[in-house]
């Protein structure tokens, strides 16, 4: 086996650089991602229907907490439970 000298380093420190670089600008990439859906792609999706269901909701449960007259059954709550503590 012969040597003849030695091999710069040079080289090899570029392309460790070259990757490090590489690797700094993906992950600031990953940072800015976002994602938008339009009103349009909502109203296709019928979610509109639904919030405005769930708000009507939340508003009349608020009303009757604080009128006083909501009231939940002990024995639904017992049901559900049981239910879950029993995976049945």
């Amino acid at each position: 086996m012969k040597i003849n000298g030695y091999q710069p380093v040079q080289s090899y420190t570029n392309n460790y650089q070259t990757a490090k670089l590489g690797e700094q600008q993906t992950a600031a990439s990953k940072t800015n991602d976002k994602v938008e859906i339009s009103s349009a792609a909502k109203r296709l999706q019928g979610t509109q229907k639904l919030d405005e269901a769930r708000q009507d909701k939340i508003e009349q449960l608020k009303s009757q907490i604080e009128n006083g007259t909501y009231h939940v059954p002990a024995k639904s709550i017992a049901e559900k439970m049981y239910g879950f503590w029993n995976r049945q």
